[in-house]
C-alpha cells in the first residue's frame, strides 16, 4: 500500500515536470522565465507553505527529539555520501572540475524542489516537511562551508558568509512557523486561506521549474556518461541502504528510539537526486558545469524509479 502511494506521488510529481519540460520545448515561456520561477519558490510559496504547515503542526516530545537525530543523522549521511563521492571520483580518474562536482553531486541531493513536496505528499500534516527543514538546515550549514571550500580547492570561507546563506526565507519561515505553534497563533480565516493556498502551489511550480530545467539540457552524450550512472547507483541506491543499516545501528547502540517517519524523511532526502544548486555553482567556481547539468538531468530522471525502490527498502527493513 505504501509503495503504491509512492509511487503515484512520483508519477504526479513526473507528469508536472514534463508539463514544464514540454513548454520550454515548445517556446511557451520568455527567457530567463526559470529564474523567475525559482524565486518565487524559493522566497514565497515555499516559505508559505513551511510556515502554514508548521504553524499548525502538533508536536510532541518525540518529534522533538526525533528531530535532534535527524540534524545528526543529515551530516553524518553527508559526510558518508562525500566519502562515497570522493572514492567513486578517483576510482574512475575524474579530472579537476569533473571530480569536484562529482563528490559536490553525490554530496548534496536536490532535497527543496523535489524533496519537500515528495515528503510532504508522503507525510502529510506537516509532520515530513518539519523533519525536511531539519535536514536542510544541516545541508546549507554544510554546502556553504565545506560546499564552498571543496569549490574553492580548500580556501577558507568566512563565518559571515555562511550565515548570509543560513539566514533564507526558507529558515525564517520555520522559527515563525514553530513560533506560531508556540503561541498559538491563529490568522484570520482570509488571510490563512490565502496563505495556505499560495504555500500550496510549491509542488506545482517546483516540479514545472524541474521540467524548464531539464529541458535546457543537452540529451546529447548524456546517457554515454559512465560517472552519472556511478553517481546514481552510490547516491541513490547504495549509500541509503548503507545509511539505514548505521542509522539502526547507533540507535541500538545508544538505545535512542526515532520516529519512523523521521528515520524515513532522512533516508529520502539523502537519495534525492543531484541538486539544481550545484549546476549554478559549478558554473560560478569555473568547474565542470556541463557534467552537473548532466548529473541533474540523468539522476532526476532516474529517481522516477530508484525512490520508490528507496522507500521500499526504508518501510520494509
Amino acid at each position: 500500500m505504501q509503495n503504491e502511494i509512492i509511487i503515484r506521488q512520483i508519477s504526479i510529481l513526473g507528469l508536472l515536470a514534463m508539463t514544464g519540460f514540454t513548454a520550454q520545448r515548445f517556446k511557451l515561456f520568455p527567457d530567463g522565465f526559470h529564474l523567475g520561477l525559482n524565486k518565487l519558490v524559493m522566497k514565497i510559496t515555499l516559505p508559505l507553505m513551511i510556515f502554514t504547515s508548521l504553524s499548525k503542526f502538533e508536536y510532541s516530545a518525540e518529534v522533538l527529539r526525533s528531530s535532534f537525530l535527524v540534524f545528526v543523522f543529515a551530516y553524518i549521511s553527508m559526510f558518508m555520501l562525500l566519502g562515497a563521492g570522493t572514492v567513486t571520483g578517483k576510482l574512475m580518474k575524474l579530472k579537476n572540475g569533473s571530480y569536484t562536482v562529482h563528490k559536490m553531486h553525490t554530496t548534496f541531493g536536490n532535497i527543496a524542489f523535489l524533496g519537500y513536496p515528495l515528503l510532504d505528499s508522503l507525510f502529510p500534516g506537516g509532520k515530513g516537511l518539519f523533519y525536511a527543514v531539519i535536514y536542510h538546515i544541516a545541508l546549507e550549514s554544510l554546502l556553504w562551508s565545506l560546499g564552498v571550500m571543496i569549490f574553492n580547492k580548500g580556501k577558507s570561507v568566512s563565518l559571515g558568509h555562511n550565515l548570509m546563506h543560513l539566514l533564507n526565507p526558507n529558515t525564517v519561515a520555520f522559527a515563525l512557523g514553530i513560533t506560531g505553534f508556540l503561541v498559538r497563533l491563529k490568522l484570520p480565516v482570509i488571510l490563512d486561506s490565502a496563505m495556505t493556498g499560495l504555500g500550496g502551489t510549491t509542488l506545482y511550480l517546483s516540479m514545472i521549474y524541474i521540467g524548464i530545467t531539464l529541458s535546457r539540457v543537452s540529451i546529447r552524450g548524456t546517457l554515454k556518461e559512465l560517472s552519472i550512472y556511478v553517481l546514481t547507483f552510490t547516491k541513490m541506491i547504495l549509500m541509503p541502504a548503507v545509511l539505514i543499516i548505521v542509522i539502526d545501528l547507533l540507535l541500538r547502540m545508544t538505545g535512542f528510539s526515532m520516529d519512523p517517519v523521521a528515520r524515513a524523511v532522512t533516508v529520502l532526502q539523502a537519495a534525492t537526486p543531484c541538486m539544481a544548486t550545484i549546476v549554478i555553482m559549478a558554473g560560478n567556481f569555473n568547474s565542470d558545469a556541463d557534467l552537473a547539468a548532466k548529473n541533474f538531468f540523468l539522476t532526476t530522471m532516474l529517481s522516477i524509479f530508484t525512490l520508490p525502490f528507496v522507500y521500499w527498502m526504508v518501510t520494509v527493513f
